[in-house]
């Protein structure tokens, strides 16, 4: 699994699957001959006010001096969610809501006029990240595979925080067999060089006896 871009990076696959969403939008005038960007309509033309969706690359590269389309803020990303994540984030399903919810939403605070979803994003993250963080240590074996509730960047950072977990553990196994084995040699040593003194102890005796 790649690492997430948290900037516009032409060479990563993430990003490039992040640009393809389709966003809904607005067309602000006619635009002749484009009627084939809307399944749903038979005109080769579209006309002012029509909504439609699009994908997020060719919205982000539109000229904003002469503008075709406006960018609908999908409502996952509206003050009617913020709500919803402020009244327990842990249990929102969020990889069923956008498979790259933050990022998505990262792309799209350029548009949000208001400001409110980057603080948004912000508080829903660091709320929901507490859970990731005790998932980690207890439930390290869990599959998530078929779990709708961690979105692409929380199931990168559950993975990771994981791994790391088990290889501390590891670490902690392995140097605490090393202090055993280290102890036995020690004692091994001690007992040696015990019996050697108490030979030599003997010997004097011994040799002063036989004198």
């Amino acid at each position: 699994m790649n690492k997430p871009s948290y900037y516009p990076n032409y060479y990563s696959i993430d990003d490039v699957i992040i640009s393809q969403e389709r966003i809904p939008c607005r067309v602000l005038q006619n635009v002749y001959g484009l009627g084939f960007l809307d399944s749903t309509e038979k005109s080769e033309h579209l006309e002012a006010n029509q909504q439609l969706e699009l994908p997020l690359w060719y919205l982000l590269q539109q000229d904003e001096r002469n503008p075709n389309f406006q960018l609908i803020v999908p409502e996952i990303f509206t003050a009617a969610y913020k709500e919803i994540y402020k009244a327990d984030a842990s249990y929102v399903e969020l990889g069923k809501l956008n498979k790259f919810y933050y990022e998505l939403g990262m792309y799209l605070c350029k548009f949000e006029a208001g400001g409110d979803l980057a603080g948004m994003l912000f508080e829903t993250a660091q709320e929901r990240i507490k859970g990731i963080k005790d998932m980690c240590n207890n439930v390290s074996s869990e599959n998530l595979t078929d779990n709708k509730n961690l979105e692409y960047m929380e199931r990168v950072l559950y993975e990771s925080g994981s791994k790391n977990l088990k290889m501390f553990s590891d670490w902690l196994q392995e140097k605490s067999v090393n202090i055993k084995s280290t102890e036995l040699v020690v004692n091994h040593r001690k007992r040696k060089r015990d019996a050697m003194e108490n030979d030599d102890g003997f010997s004097q005796s011994s040799q002063r006896s036989s004198i």
